[in-house]
């Protein structure tokens, strides 16, 4: 007869084979987390470019990882701040310009956990500093206040926010601004400023009156500009018709750009 193992040994097989089984499903979680943590404690002592490896290898293992994406945003920015947009060859190659890059991640890093990021970004005043401090984080963070709905809706997008730009696939952008006096001007390829008609407020929406024809309606969107082959994307502020029935050519056929990105790359 073949003997039992002792209730001792048996109670510690139990627990070895309950232990196991609830490890194994979150092996791949563990070491994301691992990755994260140890990123951010070189992060934390200065060594950003260690922090940086650690940051790419916990996304490798998971991509959502919302932490991950806000903290690698803050190497990317703190080990290229020196380079400035304007001087570096590689100003429109978006996939390679170091801000893009750092919108990029925060944007998806806000897309996977709003509520618990958007703070964490607002209160970060060591890695993103230098990121804040350009006029293409302002508009993003714009832009990330409308998909929020934060407080103050249209009437403070537009108070903001005066210049706009209409992209015509094949041409030259236009320049739209709305004035404080309620007119609106638009700015020629050529350079010359024009009058194009009145705007106002309308509710949440934005009434455009042109110098000939009807008021149209618009509204304030926050949409997706993808880059690097539609593999990254960055929030940014537009303004969009209201609906269909619209003309079809010039700037009123929409949608208006405020950003990150101008004019000056398209």
């Amino acid at each position: 007869m073949r003997s039992s193992p002792p209730p001792s040994a048996r109670v510690l097989l139990v627990l070895l084979s309950v232990l196991a089984a609830s490890a194994l499903p979150g092996l791949a979680q563990a070491k994301d987390t691992d990755s994260n943590a140890l990123g951010f404690k070189a992060y934390e002592k200065g060594d950003y470019k260690k922090a940086h490896g650690l940051f790419e290898k916990a996304l490798k293992q998971n991509p959502d990882n919302a932490y991950a994406r806000l903290n690698r945003a803050r190497t990317i920015t703190l080990l290229n701040q020196s380079k400035d947009k304007v001087d570096s060859a590689e100003s429109c190659d978006y996939a390679s310009n170091w801000m893009f890059r750092a919108l990029a991640d925060l944007s998806k890093a806000v897309e996977l956990n709003r509520a618990a990021i958007l703070p964490k970004i607002d209160e970060d005043e060591k890695g993103l500093k230098p990121l804040k401090a350009r006029e293409d984080y302002v508009k993003w963070r714009k832009a990330v206040g409308a998909l929020a709905g934060e407080a103050g809706g249209t009437e403070k997008v537009l108070r903001e926010t005066s210049d706009w730009w209409f992209h015509a696939p094949g041409a030259i952008p236009v320049g739209i601004t709305l004035h404080p006096d309620k007119k609106i001007s638009e700015l020629s390829p050529a350079g010359e400023e024009q009058p194009a008609g009145q705007w106002g407020l309308k509710g949440e929406q934005l009434e455009f009156t042109p110098p000939k024809g009807k008021p149209v309606h618009w509204k304030v969107s926050t949409e997706k500009y993808y880059f690097n082959e539609g593999k990254d994307f960055f929030f940014e502020l537009q303004l969009v018709p209201a609906n269909a029935e619209l003309p079809a050519s010039g700037w009123l056929a929409g949608p208006l750009r405020a950003g990150p990105i101008t004019g000056d790359c398209e």
